[in-house]
């Protein structure tokens, strides 16, 4: 995992202790809207080089930088969206959600950040994908009377 995707889980997981806490005194409740502020803002600022790596890898290269901010949407996930353009001149835009709960929830070793991400150029879709920097999985055993079974020909 790339150090920019390390920091934005430690951020998540920060919002998961943020999320833990509310229902308490008024005076709390701001403290829990200024970290989820900043938690929010910290993984806009976290997630705009891997959007910008995925939008390169598909061939849309982008010119200078994404401009990326959180997005409240009513729910304990983290919404990042970003919008930029182009190597070509053409219009990017990209959407995360980050689930906290998931994050916090995976493998002590597990470095990936699992989520919602899609971008789009000129209005296309171009690259969506469940999981930033997720090793890939070890493809399960084969059981069963086929399994290690050679050719009998």
């Amino acid at each position: 995992m790339t150090r920019e995707g390390g920091r934005l889980a430690v951020a998540v997981l920060l919002l998961v202790g943020v999320v833990g806490l509310e229902g308490s005194t008024a005076e709390s409740s701001e403290e829990v809207r200024t970290l989820r502020s900043a938690t929010g803002e910290l993984s806009a600022v976290l997630l705009r080089p891997e959007a910008e790596q995925a939008f390169e890898r598909e061939g849309h290269p982008v010119a200078g930088s994404l401009s990326c901010s959180s997005a409240e949407d009513g729910t304990d996930r983290l919404t990042v969206v970003c919008s930029g353009t182009s190597a070509e001149g053409g219009e990017l835009r990209f959407r995360g959600r980050v689930d906290p709960a998931t994050v916090a929830g995976q493998p002590g070793a597990a470095e990936g950040l699992p989520g919602a991400y899609t971008g789009t150029a000129a209005g296309e879709q171009v690259f969506r994908m469940n999981c930033f920097n997720c090793e890939p999985r070890e493809p399960e055993e084969e059981t069963g009377p086929s399994a290690g079974a050679g050719s009998t020909a």
